[in-house]
């Protein structure tokens, strides 16, 4: 087969890596899941897929690929070096692990009773060995088999080392395991609480081992979240680590969506009565100030009617953000409350503290000067209620808002572009 393409590509890789990594190479080249291992896989999948060709199957073309590499151009920094020399220990690994696969695929006998635990007290069946020995050699994510019954764990595959960098040298048992991949001890009895549970249901169930999401640290320190099953195999079962980033990240970017307003891009109403509830239930159990804003755009329908409707989400789109990026602390939040009202909520903030932050907002959005010419100013201007609980104060969450709103209104009735305290 002609590689000249991959050969390229793989040049090109190592060239990219050597220049614009200098700093952190070897934290690359040690991290089981970093950006340089997952684009070298890229390639060696591009070239071998999930299985070898019967004519290969005898011969490994990594060294004739590598070679290729060094001959068309010259690799000299050390950089470079490094990144061939792991490169290709790395494609070694993988193509060796193919090739196991390849042959247990292509042999007519089952595999041998050596896959068997020697603590295995019920055998399996010769076509589940064979399925057992396969399984460890072809899937593309971390595996370990424990013995039930001892604990002790008898076999990792490549990829478990590839990604949490432990050995069974280090994992004899389950014990260490718990020990050297959950650290914190109180989170450590939460996982055996909730693994030993998940065993339960498997075993009463006569099924697999649910799922569940595990914070696991590797043996470099770093933490990374993989969703754990099981599959029971009498005396025996294996457990498998999927990566729960992708996952994770999918439903926080779903969950962020439901309480995002699409228009504004700040939080929607529905997360901000949500806020609320949680901020105000706090403030009353610790006696803590809690302040609230309502703004309002004054006459924002003339706006709309003079200037157009794409005008006017623009126009909201501003104003939010300049909202947004006035209010900094952290604790604090800001919401499209509806239309053209927006709110604050300014936790550990008495009515001057508010007060303070209102002017800074009124003060942004002069700044932008949008043109508003139905305004007296003849810009876009703002009207704002404040009003806020303390410890001595005696009202619901209800009232609280309804005081804010009654504010907003007084600031109104006065000529818009003015700030008001309940």
């Amino acid at each position: 087969m002609n590689y000249a393409f991959q050969v390229k590509k793989l040049s090109a890789l190592i060239q990219f890596y050597a220049v614009n990594t200098c700093d952190k190479l070897n934290e690359l080249l040690n991290m089981p899941t970093s950006d340089l291992k997952r684009d070298t896989y890229t390639l060696f999948h591009e070239v071998f897929g999930y299985t070898l060709s019967l004519e290969t199957k005898h011969s490994s073309p990594v060294d004739e690929i590598f070679d290729s590499v060094s001959r068309s151009y010259e690799v000299n920094s050390k950089q470079e070096v490094a990144l061939f020399e792991t490169m290709k220990r790395w494609w070694g690994e993988w193509y060796f692990a193919l090739s196991m696969d390849n042959s247990l695929s292509c042999k007519k006998e089952d595999a041998p009773y050596s896959f068997l635990s020697k603590k295995m007290h019920h055998p399996m069946k010769r076509h589940e060995m064979s399925h057992y020995a396969h399984l460890f050699t072809i899937l593309p994510m971390p595996i370990s088999n424990v013995c039930a019954k001892t604990g002790d764990i008898i076999r990792v595959n490549q990829r478990f080392i590839d990604v949490f960098g432990y050995t069974v040298d280090d994992l004899p048992n389950l014990e260490q395991w718990w020990v050297n991949a959950y650290p914190d001890p109180h989170y450590r009895e939460s996982v055996k609480k909730t693994w030993q549970a998940a065993l339960e249901v498997g075993n009463e169930t006569g099924q697999d081992i649910p799922a569940h999401d595990y914070h696991v640290t590797c043996k470099n320190g770093n933490t990374i979240t993989m969703e754990v099953s099981g599959i029971n195999l009498g005396d025996e079962y294996i457990a498998v680590f999927n990566d729960a980033t992708k996952r994770l990240e999918d439903q926080n970017i779903l969950r962020d969506m439901a309480f995002l307003d699409s228009l504004t891009q700040i939080a929607n109403r529905r997360r901000f009565d949500e806020k609320l509830s949680k901020e105000f239930e706090k403030a009353v159990e610790c006696g803590d100030d809690l302040a609230i804003i309502l703004i309002d755009i004054d006459h924002f329908k003339l706006f709309n009617d003079r200037y157009g409707h794409v005008e006017g989400d623009l126009c909201l789109y501003n104003v939010a953000q300049a909202i947004a990026c006035t209010v900094s602390r952290t604790e604090d939040f800001v919401a499209r409350y509806g239309g053209e009202e927006f709110v604050v909520l300014l936790p550990q903030t008495d009515k001057q503290g508010a007060l303070f932050i209102a002017e800074h907002i009124q003060k942004a959005i002069e700044e932008l000067r949008i043109p508003h010419e139905d305004s007296f100013t003849g810009y876009l201007t703002l009207s704002m209620g404040i009003n806020a609980i303390g410890e001595d104060d005696n009202c619901d969450q209800k009232e609280f808002v309804k005081a804010a709103d009654s504010a907003l209104y007084y600031s109104k009735r006065q000529g818009r572009n003015c700030l008001a305290l309940s």
